[in-house]
């Protein structure tokens, strides 16, 4: 399939994606050295479907799942503000360089904005380089303490 900018869409998951989406957080986790244990039944039981642990949004091709971020509600006691945490970010080896994990990272700025979120935070795997990198260009700043990414307000906004 070749993927061309114009014809990616994102979206929320919809009940018929969850197969497709368990699948590629298997491919995410192949990628960093790890074995996901989540299946289909599980998204759809704590997903936006179900009780809501997750929100999910999706990248998709003619007709295909390409990309996928799963996020939550955190609030913060430190910033007296809730964020986005960003559990798992992942875009197919064909579909990178398109700018889709930066377009799934923006829709779900959009979406919660406008809730107060006032910050975007996530863990990168220690040995995933380009992941680092891939934040590190969109302006999310490590912790000293552990490996937790944070886009402030100010650069959520510039995202």
């Amino acid at each position: 399939m070749s993927v061309e900018t114009k014809d990616i869409i994102i979206r929320e998951i919809a009940a018929s994606d969850h197969a497709a989406v368990a699948a590629m957080l298997r491919k995410l986790g192949h990628h960093v050295g790890a074995e996901p244990k989540v299946t289909a039944k599980d998204l759809a039981a704590y997903g936006p479907l179900g009780h809501r642990c997750t929100e999910i949004l999706v990248a998709e091709a003619q007709g295909a799942i390409i990309g996928i971020a799963l996020y939550s509600i955190v609030f913060s006691a430190w910033r007296g503000q809730p964020g986005i945490y960003v559990s798992d970010l992942f875009v197919e080896d064909k579909a990178r360089g398109l700018g889709i994990g930066t377009r799934l990272l923006r829709a779900a700025v959009a979406r919660e904005m406008p809730r107060g979120c006032a910050y975007l935070k996530l863990d990168v795997d220690k040995d995933n380089a380009e992941g680092l990198s891939f934040y590190e260009k969109r302006g999310f700043k490590s912790s000293d303490r552990e490996r937790t990414m944070v886009l402030e307000k100010d650069g959520m906004t510039r995202l």
